[in-house]
């Protein structure tokens, strides 16, 4: 999964040349937690599954998974996949948030602002990364 911007930022950024990793600047143990607006363009449900990796590594029992409706009216399917970890990282360290989908049919997209009913866009994919304390010695 890439990302494309920050709201507020501290120790914590966008790797630099690779958007898909949120790299640390200092050690600690974080609260990482994410959200993503699945859309379905299918006529068949569709399974969306998403997990942590750290410094290329899935992190284990991360992974979750969310199905994802099909088509209806014309209208594309579209649940939130949310999930979080706390997770011990030292300086440097990154972490990446792989997914897949069982047939290939759902993604991870901005859902536009609405007239009616009126409402703001729906982004994407919602990350927010608070630190809890210094790595235990």
């Amino acid at each position: 999964m890439k990302f494309n911007g920050t709201t507020s930022s501290n120790g914590v950024a966008i790797g630099p040349t690779d958007a898909t990793k949120i790299v640390f600047s200092y050690a600690g143990v974080y609260n990482i937690q994410i959200s993503a607006q699945l859309l379905n363009y299918a006529n068949s449900t569709d399974n969306v599954t998403m997990w942590f990796r750290q410094n290329g590594v899935d992190i284990p029992f991360t992974a979750s998974v969310q199905t994802v409706p099909a088509i209806h009216g014309g209208v594309a399917g579209a649940t939130i996949l949310t999930f979080n970890i706390i997770q011990q990282v030292a300086a440097n360290d990154y972490i990446q948030v792989p997914w897949t989908t069982d047939s290939g049919n759902s993604v991870v997209a901005t859902y536009p602002a609405g007239l009616s009913p009126v409402h703001p866009v729906s982004p994407a994919v919602i990350m927010t990364v608070q630190f809890v304390s210094r790595n235990p010695t």
